[in-house]
């Protein structure tokens, strides 16, 4: 058989760790005869070119990132690429569909197409008009191309059952493909620190790209919460100052704000590092508004991490009963979450191996792999 991989939406954070292990997997996969990968230029996919005689690549250059170029790479680029590959199967990993009479699948990991009701909109709406733009025209192509696909992807059920109500998609043609840890040859680091009280510091990680639905900006009250009560909690986040004007906005705010020793900067963080931050922190801070799945938890669940999220349901889906939950919204609600989890160790070490369970539990990328070449695929 003949895949064609269409990876071009895939450049930050767990797309691209999809995009990326699900291109190996098909490169070491005999029952695949020939590789076709499309793929933005500059976004490490430069280490599949050349690997081997079956697998071609080619590289889109950053002008078609912007929103008028997507169209032209979705409507003429792709389809035609499509066309000469003579492909047997189209794999569109990045929400994206292409219009083609081949048979396509699409994996959506899109969380602003599940949540019309979010309170993200009303914020950007306010605040980051730009954003607000570029997300909502990428929401039309996405939609406009839903009806191009044989069969879709989502990450969690929660997602199968939002996408399938709104879109009006049967759930027999969506299936449930969720994330895998993708460093699982990594140590494992110390044991993180167990206790909120006398003078031992907490170190929180806060591990993402800046973007509007990750909530960054309710750190602004969670620190001065954390300042005005002398608490010995600290969040690290891990952005690029100069990668948007809402990541600069937010360090600087921080800085204006005499925050920066309370939430400490670490900037971005390589998915070769990622073992090295976990082993400094003594667990996961997520505030998140909106997700598909997120790979965080299972990074954290892995590492031996206690996990604070927003309590929302795709977290509660992909976490059960190894994390402790928060209203996203509340300060107090998140500061007293973090005390009261510290000052219970029994409590605490239950939830850390109830998420080294789930771990245990959970699919590897080759059994991600193989669930597409059986379900999707057909391959024998």
């Amino acid at each position: 058989m003949k895949i064609f991989i269409n990876a071009h939406n895939l450049r930050f954070g767990g797309g691209k760790t999809v995009g990326f292990n699900l291109i190996n997997y098909y490169i070491a996969n005999p029952a695949v005869s020939e590789i076709m990968i499309v793929a933005p230029a500059g976004y490490g996919y430069e280490r599949f070119q050349g690997v081997d005689s079956r697998t071609s690549i080619y590289f889109l250059p950053a002008i078609f990132n912007t929103s008028v170029f997507k169209i032209i790479s979705n409507y003429v680029v792709l389809p035609l690429r499509i066309a000469l590959s003579r492909t047997d199967f189209v794999l569109s990993l990045g929400n994206v569909a292409v219009p083609t009479l081949k048979p396509q699948f699409l994996l959506i990991h899109q969380a602003y197409l599940a949540y019309p009701e979010s309170i993200v909109w009303d914020r950007l709406r306010q605040s980051d008009r730009k954003f607000y733009r570029y997300i909502r025209n990428m929401l039309r192509l996405v939609k406009a191309n839903l009806k191009y696909p044989t069969v879709y992807g989502v990450q969690t059920n929660t997602m199968r059952k939002r996408i399938s109500s709104i879109y009006k998609i049967p759930k027999e043609d969506i299936h449930v493909i969720p994330n895998a840890v993708s460093f699982t040859s990594f140590k494992k680091g110390r044991a993180g620190s167990t206790a909120v009280k006398g003078h031992q510091q907490i170190r929180l990680l806060f591990l993402s790209k800046y973007f509007p639905h990750k909530n960054f900006e309710i750190l602004f009250k969670v620190g001065l919460e954390i300042v005005s009560r002398g608490l010995p909690i600290r969040i690290s986040v891990t952005i690029d100052e100069e990668e948007n004007e809402g990541s600069k906005r937010f360090i600087e705010t921080i800085k204006a704000m005499g925050l920066h020793e309370v939430i400490i900067n670490k900037g971005n963080v390589r998915l070769e590092e990622i073992a090295a931050a976990y082993d400094e922190h003594d667990g996961l801070f997520l505030p998140t508004l909106l997700e598909s799945f997120s790979g965080s938890y299972i990074e954290a669940m892995y590492f031996s991490r206690p996990i604070f999220t927003s309590d929302m349901d795709f977290a509660r889906e992909v976490c059960r009963d190894a994390a402790y939950y928060f209203n996203p919204l509340d300060e107090e609600d998140i500061i007293y979450c973090i005390t009261a989890a510290y000052d219970n160790r029994t409590e605490m070490a239950r939830k850390v191996e109830a998420g080294s369970r789930i771990v245990a539990q959970s699919y590897s990328w080759e059994d991600i792999g193989r669930f597409i070449d059986t379900n999707v695929l057909k391959l024998k």
